[in-house]
């Protein structure tokens, strides 16, 4: 029988060896990600564009996203408001900046129902945006006025056949104006619709009873809520939410045809690489998946919901494809 001895220097030093290989793999890897960062965003302030006025909810998940990518990039993420036209004015913002994550943007389900309202826009918006990630999503929700003194869906309906001129709906968005010519439709009765440019103002007009109605994510509401001024007349959702736990669903008020649902995603210009929008991705979830923003989205109503930017693409193809399909059925014409 052979023994074979074993060298013990000779095992120690392949044994050194190997770990300073592992360290060395170790380093050359987080310095490649750290230059990768680095030629990503450079020095650059990250601009989130915010395609709504200032105290919505759209304001409001714009501001906290913008907070949680400054922790997650190390990087200075400046929300700016860019109101008006349902945020056509902002979308054209975002396909003329460059493509290097220096510009981003948050939209909410307006911006695939553009195409539905709008003969004409100055983009294609299954074209010319850079889908990067979903954010959250919620019901919408009609308000009336206090001062109207209708608290139902049914007390709506009654008090437009005795005067039709207390139809008159709040809207900011083209999901809102959707909702509505839906619920137009439904009751069968026309509706007058003042435009605004986001639904903080929206809100407050109907809250301060120079508007009689509107439809809106439960999160536009929120600032309104406490003062008494708002009655909440049906949840747009085939289901009771648990954060309006009073407010019927649209399908037990007698409409199940017409749900409505809010939500929200980031968008980067055209022609970004699929490496920045990785990490961009990344980073957005782990900053919207800490235990302190998942509490400021539920304290904001809304249920997060992340996605792959494949998956915000795929799902943006097929809203644009349905709402033209609802705003043909409910017969809305576009601009």
């Amino acid at each position: 029988m052979k023994i074979q001895f074993l060298d013990h220097s000779m095992a120690s030093r392949r044994f050194n060896a190997n770990n300073i290989l592992l360290i060395l793999g170790s380093i050359l890897i987080s310095t490649f990600c750290q230059i990768t960062h680095s030629q990503n965003f450079g020095n650059k302030t990250v601009r989130l564009i915010i395609a709504s006025a200032p105290g919505g909810g759209t304001d409001a998940i714009g501001r906290l996203l913008a907070d949680a990518l400054t922790n997650t990039l190390n990087q200075q993420v400046i929300a700016e408001n860019k109101a008006g036209a349902s945020g056509i004015i902002a979308s054209e913002i975002l396909t003329k900046s460059p493509a290097d994550g220096s510009t981003l943007m948050i939209i909410q389900n307006s911006h695939a129902m553009n195409p539905a309202v709008y003969k004409k826009l100055p983009y294609d918006t299954l074209k010319d945006f850079t889908p990067i990630s979903t954010l959250a999503k919620a019901p919408l929700v009609m308000v009336s006025s206090n001062s109207s003194g209708v608290k139902t869906i049914k007390e709506l309906i009654e008090l437009g056949k005795r005067d039709p001129s207390t139809l008159n709906f709040a809207s900011s968005e083209a999901s809102a104006r959707l909702a509505i010519q839906l619920i137009s439709s439904s009751i069968k009765m026309p509706v007058a619709v003042a435009s605004y440019k986001g639904t903080g103002p929206a809100v407050l007009d109907v809250a301060s009873g120079h508007v009689n109605y509107t439809i809106t994510t439960i999160a536009s509401t929120l600032s309104q809520k406490s003062t008494g001024r708002l009655n909440y007349l049906v949840l747009m959702s085939n289901q009771r939410s648990s954060l309006l736990p009073e407010v019927p669903s649209i399908a037990e008020s007698g409409y199940p045809d017409q749900e409505a649902t809010g939500w929200w995603g980031i968008l980067g210009p055209p022609n970004m690489s699929k490496l920045l929008v990785g990490e961009l991705n990344r980073n957005i979830k782990k900053g919207m998946s800490s235990n302190e923003n998942m509490s400021r989205l539920k304290f904001l109503a809304v249920e997060p919901w992340l996605s792959s930017p494949e998956e915000f693409d795929e799902f943006i193809h097929k809203e644009v494809k349905k709402t033209l399909i609802l705003a043909k059925e409910a017969g809305l014409e576009s601009e």
